[in-house]
């Protein structure tokens, strides 16, 4: 036999388990929304530093030693220009055959530097390393 306030505390009981349904649904749905947020920021600075690599190569093929009179270069991004450094280091080596030496100049190696902090990256720190590009490599 059921009297009217049992029903009453059922119904209640249903609430409050509906409330407690809603409410895990939606931590659920905002740790996924975080989740997402941050696989975004990854894939920008993939793609950017992706964008990057190519002007450096692109400069490297299309000027190399050429680049060594001038100190910086501009790599034009779709949503700002980035400096990369130039650093030209020349090379010698000693060549020993049947108690000869001599030395040998190598061709010069060059350099590409751009920052971490130039990147933009979202998450960078102040000890990340630079993205580097060299004619060695």
């Amino acid at each position: 036999m059921s009297t009217c306030s049992d029903q009453r505390r059922q119904r209640g009981d249903v609430m409050l388990e509906a409330l407690v349904g809603v409410l895990i649904t939606s931590l659920i749905g905002a740790g996924l929304a975080h989740v997402a947020a941050n696989v975004m920021n990854s894939q920008r600075d993939a793609k950017v530093e992706n964008l990057v690599v190519e002007h450096l190569r692109d400069q490297l093929q299309s000027r190399g030693l050429g680049l060594c009179a001038v100190s910086d270069v501009d790599i034009v991004l779709p949503d700002a220009t980035r400096k990369a450094s130039v650093a030209c280091q020349a090379a010698t080596a000693n060549v020993s055959m049947a108690g000869v030496t001599r030395a040998i100049d190598a061709p010069q190696r060059v350099e590409l530097k751009v920052s971490a902090s130039a990147l933009g990256s979202r998450g960078a720190s102040e000890g990340d390393p630079d993205l580097l590009m060299a004619s060695g490599q």
